[in-house]
């Protein structure tokens, strides 16, 4: 079956000011297909360039030299923000962002787990079966899925589906059955994804096995995003989604500051200047339910097939990696193994760094953002 969407028009809006992007918490579990209904941009907001009038339909520029847009794909906000460097005409960069809206949505398309046609569906659909061919992005994120799982020992884990599709976090949700999740615990397992890297195939060893690709998919988009900027020649960037963020270049001759959400009320608890590199926030602080007086947070522990205990868990992990694909999913790994634990992995591991806020609001920063990150004054 053949997927068709219709084109994907961004609004390209006017936005008065500079603003410093505030990544949101990043969604990382138990969405239910409600949740993941897959919402149209709105139709281009029409804006004359007064530098060029052969391009009418060119999107404005900020007083800050830039060109925003946002779209609503893969059930969440994406927004970029793209520096417009000198030589380069308005409408260039309007149709670079249209692209790159595009390739996240294609991404979607291959990698929800939430859609019935998509690849990522009927690859979970053949569990038990034979090897299957694979795209090129699907065998790149089920490859940096098994790796990433095998070095957190399980933390993240995107096998978890079987277990996480029991799970909604609207309002009025409740937990599933304990006999329910306890019967297809044994599923996940990430040592279940099979793949001939050489063949470009790949198969789920055990029948009723589920891949669901929520924290990395989103991080895969953001890259893929960003390269489609780059290729047009736009290499002063932003690409942000859901809490998902890559930094591209710079803002002119300035780094990009990117800040980290205040789980308790608007604004930041501190900023991080950034050059290509990403910077993934997850926090449990925005999706949950409560029921019979606990709350349950959508982040959950692919180990238990239970939500993270509030009381033991971090109130928001910000990791910032070379690339978002990484951040994504180790900010999930992270995330799972709490606040001490989690830090000392990040020391351990080379190549990321991360800030955990605590549950009594204080600030853990790894070594590699030390000297780096900006905290934010009361009230950020």
């Amino acid at each position: 079956m053949t997927r068709t969407s219709a084109p994907i028009l961004a609004a390209l809006l006017l936005v008065g000011a500079c603003q410093t992007p505030t990544p949101a918490p990043t969604e990382v579990a138990g969405k239910g297909p409600a949740e993941h209904a897959r919402v149209r941009p709105p139709e281009p907001a029409k804006a004359a360039d007064a530098d060029a009038d052969a391009d009418q339909d060119a999107p404005p520029v900020r007083r800050d030299g830039t060109i925003y847009a946002e779209s609503e794909l893969m059930g969440t906000r994406f927004s970029i923000n793209l520096w417009l460097d000198p030589g380069r005409r308005p409408a260039e960069g309007g149709r670079a962002i249209q692209e790159a809206f595009a390739e996240i949505d294609r991404i979607e398309g291959l990698a929800s787990e939430w859609i019935p046609t998509s690849e990522i569906s009927r690859f979970s659909a053949g569990a038990g079966g034979p090897m299957v061919p694979l795209s090129d992005d699907l065998l790149a994120i089920l490859r940096r899925s098994k790796a990433i799982a095998e070095v957190s020992d399980g933390a993240f884990d995107p096998t978890f589906f079987a277990v996480g599709e029991l799970w909604s976090f609207t309002p009025g949700a409740q937990p599933p059955d304990r006999e329910a999740i306890a019967e297809r615990l044994p599923l996940v397992d990430w040592r279940g994804i099979e793949l001939d890297a050489a063949g470009r195939r790949g198969r789920l060893a055990r029948s009723g096995m589920k891949i669901g690709l929520g924290a990395i998919a989103k991080g895969y988009a953001v890259d893929r995003a960003a390269r489609i900027l780059r290729d047009h020649g736009f290499t002063n960037h932003i690409v942000e989604g859901g809490g998902d963020t890559y930094v591209s270049g710079s803002k002119g001759e300035r780094s990009w500051m990117v800040g980290i959400q205040r789980p308790d009320g608007p604004g930041s608890v501190g900023a991080i200047p950034l050059r290509d590199r990403a910077l993934v926030t997850s926090g449990g602080y925005q999706r949950f339910f409560e029921f019979a007086g606990k709350r349950y947070a959508h982040i959950l522990d692919p180990r238990t097939g239970w939500p993270l205990d509030e009381a033991e868990s971090a109130v928001s992990v910000s990791v910032v990696a070379v690339d978002a694909t990484d951040a994504d999913a180790y900010c999930t790994a992270v995330a799972v193994m709490g606040p001490e634990r989690g830090m000392a992995f990040v020391e351990a591991t080379p190549g990321i760094d991360a800030v955990i806020i605590k549950r009594d609001g204080s600030l853990m920063v790894s070594s590699g953002l030390s000297e780096r990150f900006v905290t934010a004054p009361p009230g950020g």
